[in-house]
């Protein structure tokens, strides 16, 4: 096929606005630009039109809808973790007799430097692990089991290790529970207390098995949820409560996590709001980049078995801290194949200001609930002695947000066939049309060109052939034929 029926039969019999005008031979060669023009100001104005199609639906296919939450049911109540820094004199005594063999009578001196150290790890944390400073070139504290040190320093307060059975997964309905239980968690914040169904990642008893907490708890909406928590711990102690999802462990530094402190002589009471966001089920068709959110089963991460958003930072931060120290701190107990930060490892993290220098892409789930504190009561009177309780109290929503597909998959695709016809008036068979004239064009050319070059190749070696079989010429015969003729 020549160049020249390629375009006859391109242009002149395609549907497109325009086309047949180009190639059209009695037709004035003025009309023949006015009509190129025309065709490329269409283009112009449909590909702009497909290009900012694509860039909505990129950037904001989904949109928040209000709708109401009376017809739901089964609100998950907040997951509670409690972090103290108790010391227990008497078992610090122990170990600093049992593992460097210092009495208080003996020497008072090394004593009290023990002393002081077991108090800084006792209360150590992710955000002040500069305070380990002092001890930084102490090779007699190196090769130390922190988590083990911990362990034994709370023996007395901590739960004990009881690993939950497969009927403990089932949810209770329960609208007021007098006293939860809990699991002992290796946590960012130290050795707690939780309530977090995710114990398997915070067990700190050397195993990934879930411990035994109370079930997942679910309120309906016509009542209020409420737990009560009673300290124990000392009087002269501090106690933290962290108020997060209860299908999610404690992230202290997250925004959606929730700390109060709790009083030591008086009842706190804690009131919070649900709150809560569904999706329809066409935002799971959409892309992950464009959605900007991932479901459970969604999981891209290698040291969890689901995906949410605090497990997301806390492999971020374990990776960050493995690639700029080459260690991870005592508060995660999962990536074992990472060793452990002795001193000098914990202060390489600090010095790299870690983990407030890690950026974690960790998206939101699509269908989540978060917790809002709305106001905090302490009832105290020097008068009266109070029930040192910790009250919390959740009340249910009457809205919730929902995750809405406003451009999906096929509203683009037909979009982009609007705009390519209203402007250039073609339709999907038109471009079938263009594609099929290009690849025949292309494949009859180039059969002819293989064709044309198997021929010539023949010819040649049909030359080479005649030139080697034809005889050579005899001088004597050629001389005597031509005195013959005369």
């Amino acid at each position: 096929m020549k160049c020249n029926q390629y375009m006859d039969k391109t242009l002149g019999e395609s549907s497109i606005h325009g086309f047949p005008y180009l190639v059209k031979r009695r037709l004035h060669w003025m009309e023949k630009i006015f009509w190129l023009l025309m065709i490329t100001l269409a283009a112009y104005t449909s590909i702009d039109i497909c290009l900012n199609q694509w860039k909505r639906f990129r950037d904001n296919p989904i949109v928040y809808a209000m709708e109401l939450a009376w017809g739901k049911s089964n609100f998950p109540f907040v997951g509670i973790t409690l972090c103290s820094d108790y010391v227990d004199q008497h078992e610090f005594e122990h170990i600093i007799e049992d593992m460097w063999h210092v009495e208080r009578e003996q020497n008072e001196t090394a004593f009290q430097y023990y002393w002081e150290f077991l108090k800084v790890l006792n209360r150590l944390y992710i955000t002040n692990m500069e305070n380990l400073r002092p001890y930084e070139n102490d090779t007699r504290l190196n090769d130390l089991n922190f988590l083990q040190m911990l362990i034994r320093m709370r023996q007395k307060v901590l739960p004990e290790k009881v690993l939950a059975n497969a009927d403990d997964s089932k949810p209770s309905t329960d609208v007021e529970v007098r006293e939860m239980s809990y699991a002992a968690a290796i946590t960012e914040s130290g050795l707690c207390r939780t309530t977090s169904q995710l114990t398997k990642y915070t067990n700190p008893f050397g195993d990934l098995k879930p411990l035994k907490v109370s079930n997942r708890r679910y309120c309906d909406i016509m009542n209020e949820c409420n737990t009560k928590i009673y300290p124990k711990v000392g009087d002269d102690t501090s106690l933290y409560i962290y108020l997060h999802n209860v299908e999610d462990v404690l992230v202290p530094l997250d925004p959606g996590t929730i700390i109060r402190r709790a009083t030591m002589d008086g009842s706190l009471t804690i009131e919070l709001l649900l709150s809560l966001t569904t999706a329809e089920t066409e935002v799971r068709n959409l892309p992950i980049a464009y959605r900007k959110c991932r479901y459970k089963d969604e999981n891209i991460l290698k040291y969890f078995e689901i995906y949410r958003p605090g497990l997301c930072r806390i492999e971020c931060r374990i990776n960050a801290a493995f690639k700029k120290c080459g260690c991870k701190p005592y508060f995660y107990v999962v990536a074992q194949h990472i060793p452990v930060c002795d001193i000098k490892g914990m202060l390489c993290l600090s010095k790299q200001n870690w983990p407030h220098s890690v950026k974690c892409n960790c998206l939101n789930l699509c269908q989540e609930a978060q917790f809002i504190g709305v106001q905090t009561t302490l009832q105290k009177d020097d008068s009266t002695k109070f029930e040192r309780t910790i009250i919390v109290k959740l009340f249910l929503p009457r809205m919730a947000m929902k995750r809405r597909v406003v451009f999906s998959t096929d509203q683009l695709i037909m979009s982009f066939g609007g705009a390519i016809g209203l402007f250039l008036g073609a339709s999907f068979i038109s471009i079938y049309g263009l594609l099929f004239v290009l690849s025949e064009f292309v494949f009859s050319n180039c059969w002819s060109l293989l064709k044309r070059e198997k021929r010539i190749k023949l010819v040649g070696e049909d030359n080479e052939g005649g030139e080697q079989q034809k005889p050579p010429l005899q001088v004597g015969t050629r001389i005597t034929m031509v005195g013959q003729r005369y």
